[in-house]
């Protein structure tokens, strides 16, 4: 089912303060940082081989990620593997049993592409994302 780690988001409380410590200690530049504000995000991409390595601040202290932050703090908060036909991928995870989030498990990402989201709850806590695109 997958094909390669699509990309992992980690949450952050300053979007800036991370690029600047990835900078000085990593020497490593995002490809963009973008205000998403109809999602309520701040997010510096960087290209690492195939997969995309996402430093996220939540705007919104209400949002899901704002809220998951605050209890959660700083961290992994999903790792998304890619696949290929991302409606085959979704209706196989819920006819194991796992709970999708979104409509009909499916939901599309700031930056276009299609997504299936587990919900932790029946992921033993961990967040999964399956990507297409």
């Amino acid at each position: 089912m997958f094909k390669f780690v699509h990309h992992v988001r980690i949450l952050v409380h300053d979007c800036d303060a991370m690029v600047e410590y990835i900078d000085k200690n990593f020497e490593m530049k995002p490809e963009r940082v973008q205000v998403y504000q109809q999602r309520g995000m701040k997010n510096a991409i960087y290209k690492v081989g195939p997969t995309n390595f996402e430093v996220t601040e939540p705007l919104d202290p209400n949002s899901a990620m704002g809220k998951y932050l605050k209890e959660y703090g700083p961290g992994v908060y999903h790792l998304a593997f890619g696949v290929d036909d991302i409606q085959k991928s979704a209706k196989d995870l819920l006819a194991k049993g796992v709970n999708l989030r979104g409509e009909n498990g499916l939901s599309q990402a700031a930056d276009g592409y299609y997504t299936a989201n587990t919900d932790p709850a029946t992921s033993l806590g961990v967040a999964f994302q399956l990507a297409q695109g």
